[in-house]
Protein backbone atom coordinates (compact mmCIF):
# COMPACT_ATOMS: atom_id res chain seq x y z
CA UNK A 1 0.00 0.00 0.00
CA UNK A 2 1.72 3.61 -1.11
CA UNK A 3 2.40 6.06 1.51
CA UNK A 4 -0.69 8.32 0.55
CA UNK A 5 -3.70 5.12 0.34
CA UNK A 6 -2.17 4.43 4.09
CA UNK A 7 -2.45 8.54 5.30
CA UNK A 8 -6.12 8.20 3.98
CA UNK A 9 -7.04 5.32 5.78
CA UNK A 10 -5.63 6.70 8.66
CA UNK A 11 -7.44 9.83 8.62
CA UNK A 12 -10.64 8.02 7.76
CA UNK A 13 -10.03 6.42 10.67
CA UNK A 14 -9.76 8.97 12.98
CA UNK A 15 -12.54 11.08 10.80
CA UNK A 16 -14.95 8.24 11.52
CA UNK A 17 -14.34 8.25 15.27
CA UNK A 18 -14.61 12.34 15.21
CA UNK A 19 -17.86 11.71 13.66
CA UNK A 20 -19.11 9.10 15.91
CA UNK A 21 -18.54 11.65 18.61
CA UNK A 22 -20.75 14.70 17.08
CA UNK A 23 -23.14 11.98 16.03
CA UNK A 24 -23.76 11.05 19.49
CA UNK A 25 -23.82 14.52 21.02
CA UNK A 26 -26.66 15.33 18.32
CA UNK A 27 -28.13 11.99 19.66
CA UNK A 28 -27.95 13.36 22.82
CA UNK A 29 -29.07 17.01 22.51
CA UNK A 30 -32.32 15.33 20.24
CA UNK A 31 -33.01 12.87 23.31
CA UNK A 32 -32.87 15.52 26.03
CA UNK A 33 -34.21 17.99 24.10
CA UNK A 34 -36.19 21.29 25.82
CA UNK A 35 -38.64 22.60 24.09
CA UNK A 36 -38.99 26.36 24.13
CA UNK A 37 -42.36 26.29 26.30
CA UNK A 38 -39.87 24.06 28.77
CA UNK A 39 -37.61 26.36 29.09
CA UNK A 40 -39.93 29.19 29.45
CA UNK A 41 -41.84 27.20 32.39
CA UNK A 42 -38.13 27.26 34.14
CA UNK A 43 -36.54 30.13 33.32
CA UNK A 44 -37.90 33.72 32.50
CA UNK A 45 -33.95 34.04 30.38
CA UNK A 46 -35.43 32.10 27.39
CA UNK A 47 -31.98 33.15 25.51
CA UNK A 48 -30.86 29.83 26.77
CA UNK A 49 -33.05 28.39 23.60
CA UNK A 50 -30.97 30.36 21.32
CA UNK A 51 -28.01 28.68 22.96
CA UNK A 52 -29.33 25.37 23.05
CA UNK A 53 -29.93 25.85 19.28
CA UNK A 54 -26.65 27.17 18.31
CA UNK A 55 -24.93 24.06 20.28
CA UNK A 56 -26.94 21.49 18.31
CA UNK A 57 -26.76 23.11 15.13
CA UNK A 58 -22.47 23.27 16.05
CA UNK A 59 -22.80 19.81 16.40
CA UNK A 60 -24.60 18.90 13.25
CA UNK A 61 -22.57 21.15 11.35
CA UNK A 62 -19.08 19.35 12.62
CA UNK A 63 -20.80 16.26 11.22
CA UNK A 64 -21.86 17.25 7.88
CA UNK A 65 -17.87 19.02 7.66
CA UNK A 66 -16.92 15.65 8.45
CA UNK A 67 -18.59 13.63 6.29
CA UNK A 68 -17.47 16.05 3.57
CA UNK A 69 -13.99 14.97 4.23
CA UNK A 70 -14.77 11.90 4.19
CA UNK A 71 -15.70 11.76 0.65
CA UNK A 72 -12.55 13.59 -0.25
CA UNK A 73 -10.46 11.21 1.64
CA UNK A 74 -12.21 8.37 -0.09
CA UNK A 75 -12.76 10.05 -3.49
CA UNK A 76 -9.61 12.73 -3.73
CA UNK A 77 -11.05 14.50 -7.02
CA UNK A 78 -13.87 15.48 -5.34
CA UNK A 79 -12.64 18.20 -3.00
CA UNK A 80 -14.07 21.15 -4.54
CA UNK A 81 -17.37 19.79 -3.37
CA UNK A 82 -15.87 20.19 0.17
CA UNK A 83 -14.69 23.93 -0.50
CA UNK A 84 -17.76 24.77 -1.54
CA UNK A 85 -19.31 23.58 1.65
CA UNK A 86 -17.22 25.07 3.38
CA UNK A 87 -17.59 28.73 1.93
CA UNK A 88 -20.76 28.18 2.08
CA UNK A 89 -20.87 27.20 6.00
CA UNK A 90 -18.31 29.69 6.47
CA UNK A 91 -20.35 33.25 6.17
CA UNK A 92 -23.03 31.53 7.92
CA UNK A 93 -21.55 29.80 10.57
CA UNK A 94 -19.89 33.28 11.57
CA UNK A 95 -23.13 34.90 11.36
CA UNK A 96 -24.87 32.44 13.34
CA UNK A 97 -21.37 32.43 16.07
CA UNK A 98 -21.91 36.35 16.46
CA UNK A 99 -26.33 35.41 17.34
CA UNK A 100 -24.81 33.27 19.99
CA UNK A 101 -22.88 35.57 21.13
CA UNK A 102 -24.99 38.27 22.08
CA UNK A 103 -27.72 35.61 22.80
CA UNK A 104 -24.89 34.41 25.04
CA UNK A 105 -24.58 38.11 27.16
CA UNK A 106 -28.06 38.87 26.97
CA UNK A 107 -28.87 35.24 29.00
CA UNK A 108 -26.03 36.13 31.31
CA UNK A 109 -27.20 39.65 32.20
CA UNK A 110 -31.05 38.12 32.44
CA UNK A 111 -29.80 35.04 34.60
CA UNK A 112 -28.33 37.15 37.06
CA UNK A 113 -30.92 39.33 37.28
CA UNK A 114 -33.22 36.65 38.06
CA UNK A 115 -31.49 34.29 39.39
CA UNK A 116 -34.42 31.13 38.47
CA UNK A 117 -33.50 27.60 36.50
CA UNK A 118 -31.20 29.25 34.60
CA UNK A 119 -28.07 28.71 36.29
CA UNK A 120 -29.11 24.37 35.18
CA UNK A 121 -28.52 25.27 32.04
CA UNK A 122 -24.64 24.51 30.41
CA UNK A 123 -23.84 27.82 29.16
CA UNK A 124 -24.01 29.09 32.84
CA UNK A 125 -22.65 25.93 34.54
CA UNK A 126 -19.73 25.92 32.72
CA UNK A 127 -19.12 29.18 31.14
CA UNK A 128 -15.29 28.78 30.38
CA UNK A 129 -16.12 25.55 28.25
CA UNK A 130 -19.21 27.27 26.40
CA UNK A 131 -16.52 30.19 25.93
CA UNK A 132 -13.96 28.42 24.55
CA UNK A 133 -16.47 26.50 22.29
CA UNK A 134 -17.60 30.08 20.72
CA UNK A 135 -13.96 31.10 20.58
CA UNK A 136 -13.44 28.39 18.60
CA UNK A 137 -16.13 28.11 16.27
CA UNK A 138 -15.48 32.15 15.73
CA UNK A 139 -11.89 31.54 14.76
CA UNK A 140 -12.91 28.36 12.23
CA UNK A 141 -15.40 30.54 10.92
CA UNK A 142 -13.91 33.87 10.80
CA UNK A 143 -10.84 31.92 8.50
CA UNK A 144 -13.42 30.05 5.83
CA UNK A 145 -14.53 33.40 5.67
CA UNK A 146 -11.69 35.68 5.34
CA UNK A 147 -10.43 33.02 2.51
CA UNK A 148 -13.61 33.21 1.01
CA UNK A 149 -13.74 37.06 0.51
CA UNK A 150 -9.99 36.30 -0.29
CA UNK A 151 -10.65 34.97 -3.09
CA UNK A 152 -13.90 36.91 -3.90
CA UNK A 153 -11.89 40.16 -4.23
CA UNK A 154 -8.79 38.58 -6.21
CA UNK A 155 -11.27 37.36 -8.62
CA UNK A 156 -13.00 40.61 -8.46
CA UNK A 157 -9.72 42.39 -8.91
CA UNK A 158 -8.38 40.32 -12.08
CA UNK A 159 -11.52 41.15 -13.61
CA UNK A 160 -11.09 44.79 -13.11
CA UNK A 161 -7.38 44.49 -14.20
CA UNK A 162 -8.42 42.71 -17.51
CA UNK A 163 -10.99 45.19 -17.97
CA UNK A 164 -8.66 48.34 -17.81
CA UNK A 165 -6.20 46.29 -19.60
CA UNK A 166 -8.64 45.79 -22.73
CA UNK A 167 -9.78 49.26 -22.55
CA UNK A 168 -6.25 50.93 -22.26
CA UNK A 169 -5.90 48.69 -25.21
CA UNK A 170 -8.61 50.06 -27.53
CA UNK A 171 -7.44 53.70 -27.03
CA UNK A 172 -4.38 53.04 -28.47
Amino acid sequence: MDESKKLRVFGGVITMLAMLYYGYEVYLYLTNWYSLNEIQDDTNCDEIYTLELWLMSQNVIWLVSLSFLMIVLCEPEFYKLLLCFLYLMGPVYLSWTVVAIGSYSWFLACCKEKEDKCTDFYPYQNPAGFIALIIVSLVFSALITIYLLSIVIQALWSYMRNRYQHYTQLLL
